[in-house]
């Protein structure tokens, strides 16, 4: 019988090399290529913030109530002097109608304007025109009756009527506004500057003389004062955005458009009784006087460019 033996090969230098090599690179690997990176987590962009409701060109419609409180003065003053000749029977009369009195009108018109917001304050110009409705009439009478000597059934008669009309068609302001923000929606403001308006104060004269001898006379006299006057004008009010291009308004205006007033005056001479050619004398003078002074209240609809 043989007997075999197995024997191994020994480990030559150069693989040892290599395995060793092997293991080096395999363990760098691990090293540079560190942890599994864990999953990314978006981060979603902040949204860009809302432009402003209120900054900006704007223009609206609007209306509402004016409270007026015109001080309306209507008078008319007559005297009767006899003739210097003879004397007689002098007299005089005054009637007067109308003190400060408020009554209330509508009006309605448009605006516009441009508004800077910086932080909560918001600086605006803005001007308006609007048309009214508002008319005033008074009148008054003065009379005078003076008996006479030679015919107890008739007397010397004078008398004197006014009738006045107070009007206002239209006004106008122009206003710098200064306003502060109640979060994004709301805006309360003050503001102030100048006013025009087209007023007007007429007035229509009837005189009437009568005597025994030189019959009857009589004048009927006119005035008009027809014209724009200028004013200020303060207040203030709130805007409420509905959405990014619409708003409500709501304002309190005071309006001063300062006064007006026209007066006229007649004479009137008529033959006396058994003056010698003597005359007596009418002497009338009426006037109309306003204030234009008032009251505003408005709500609008604005849009927002």
């Amino acid at each position: 019988m043989t007997d075999v033996h197995k024997t191994s090969k020994p480990t030559t230098p150069m693989k040892k090399f290599t395995l060793t090599f092997a293991l080096f690179c395999a363990c760098t690997a691990l090293i540079y290529a560190g942890p599994e990176p864990m999953a990314s987590k978006e981060i979603a962009p902040m949204p860009a913030p809302q432009p402003s409701c209120f900054e900006g060109w704007y223009f609206g419609v609007h209306g509402g109530g004016i409270l007026t409180e015109f001080d309306f003065q209507t008078s008319a003053f007559e005297e009767t002097l006899p003739p210097s000749t003879r004397g007689g029977f002098s007299e005089s009369a005054f009637a007067e109608t109308g003190r400060r009195s408020g009554s209330f009108t509508w009006e309605g018109g448009l605006h516009a304007g441009y508004n800077w917001q910086r932080g909560g304050w918001v600086f605006g110009l803005e001007v308006d025109i609007q048309g009214s409705d508002f008319e005033n009439q008074q009148s008054a009478l003065a009379f005078i009756d003076l008996p006479t000597d030679e015919d107890e059934d008739f007397d010397h008669q004078y008398s004197t009527e006014i009738h006045s009309t107070t009007k206002l068609d239209w006004y106008s302001t122009g206003r710098v506004r200064i306003g502060h923000t109640l979060g994004d929606r709301i805006m309360v403001f003050a503001t102030g500057g100048g006013a025009v308006g087209l007023t007007e104060v007429s007035e229509s004269t009837d005189v009437f003389a009568t005597t025994t001898e030189g019959g009857a006379k009589t004048a009927f006299l006119t005035k008009s004062d027809r014209g724009i006057r200028g004013g200020w004008t303060g207040g203030g009010g709130i805007d409420f955005c509905l959405s990014q291009h619409w708003m409500l308004n709501f304002t309190y205006l005071y309006v001063d458009l300062g006064d007006e007033s026209v007066s006229s005056a007649a004479v009137l001479t008529l033959p006396a009784p058994n003056s010698g050619g003597g005359v007596r004398t009418f002497d009338s003078v009426t006037r109309a006087r306003a204030d234009f002074q008032f009251h505003v209240f408005q709500g609008g609809l604005t849009f927002h460019f």
